[in-house]
């Protein structure tokens, strides 16, 4: 049970592996009402719906600016406001445009198309209709699936990507992970929010802020109760999109890439939530100690396949690190779109 658990972690991308996905069940399994508070989106961007398909369109939000795009993709059930606190910061050299999926948020939520064939041919599809002939990617966490695909297939629209906290062979990943777990192990569960938690959207935030550790942009979570209720985990969506995980084509791309990971040493470098567990700390450690070289692995194999590949690990980071670690990532990634490494 506990091996099978840690694959569907790493085939969810929860890349801390000590993590968990946002989505939550609240007391009695009822979301939060949206109507029982007022608020508004303080984040300065323009909304767009883009039809990809028949019947499919994608939300998208433009945050402005000018020069070159640069194109935030998302991690598992997040939205395009999941970049409201961390896209803002390249409009004075850059247009800066996020996506939604399809499956997820404000965008359409069709029976089928999460495949990653489809999932990219959405991306073109944004990028023809918006009239945006080369682009730079960059995604989050399962994100990077789309954006090696993406990077394959269409080399001649992409001018360079971005991987945070999500460029890792999966497939070798669940491999090791069977190789390695054969005994189960103790470790917490994220807890659950309670009654007083799941009151109003906000209290509801102010969980997820205080559990994880990051303050995770409330309109990405108000968007994903409102639209995919609290447990998006349970869509077709959301299982579809992460078990499309495939062993990444690095050697094939040809664009500069920068992969930035987030590297947890130790249980105090973990999420609040875990951090808690004072009576399963040791197993905690343990597990560290054992997942850590398989995540390591995989972070050596991208600098080896990718032939014009950068790497940044920040010790200590969140699974969110372009939150925990705003400034360091920013500058890393100006650093690398401006060629100044």
């Amino acid at each position: 049970m506990f091996a099978g658990m840690v694959r569907r972690l790493i085939a969810l991308a929860a890349v801390t592996l000590l993590s968990a996905p946002l989505a939550l069940s609240p007391a009695g399994g009822q979301a939060p009402r949206a109507r029982a508070e007022t608020w508004r989106d303080p984040t300065a961007h323009r909304v767009r719906f883009v039809t990809v398909a028949p019947d499919v369109r994608l939300h998208t939000l433009d945050f402005g600016g000018t020069g070159p795009t640069v194109l935030f993709l998302a991690g598992l059930g997040n939205t395009a406001h999941a970049w409201d606190n961390f896209a803002p910061r390249f409009t004075d050299r850059y247009r800066v445009i996020a996506i939604t999926r399809r499956g997820f948020g404000e965008s359409s939520h069709p029976d089928d198309g999460y495949d990653l064939d489809t999932l990219v041919t959405d991306i073109r599809a944004v990028l023809d209709t918006l009239a945006i002939d080369r682009v730079t990617l960059v995604g989050h966490s399962i994100a990077a699936e789309e954006l090696t695909r993406f990077a394959v297939t269409f080399p001649n629209r992409v001018s360079k990507l971005v991987y945070l906290d999500g460029a890792y062979d999966r497939p070798a990943m669940l491999e090791s992970v069977d190789s390695t777990f054969t005994e189960p192990v103790d470790i917490p569960s994220m807890p659950q929010p309670t009654a007083r938690d799941t009151a109003t959207p906000a209290a509801y935030v102010a969980f997820v802020h205080r559990t994880r550790g990051v303050d995770i942009p409330e309109a990405d979570i108000r968007a994903r109760l409102r639209y995919d209720g609290s447990d998006e985990t349970a869509t077709l969506a959301y299982q579809s999109v992460g078990s499309a995980a495939e062993a990444p084509r690095w050697e094939e791309i040809n664009a500069p890439a920068l992969a930035v990971y987030s590297v947890v040493d130790s249980v105090d470098q973990a999420e609040p939530w875990v951090r808690a567990d004072r009576a399963r700390r040791g197993n905690q450690q343990a597990f560290l100690d054992k997942i850590g070289p398989i995540y390591a692995s995989s972070r050596e194999k991208f600098r080896r396949d990718v032939k014009r590949g950068s790497v940044l690990e920040i010790r200590g980071g969140h699974h969110w690190v372009f939150l925990s670690h705003a400034e360091r990532v920013a500058r890393a990634m100006r650093d690398f779109l401006e060629d100044r490494r």
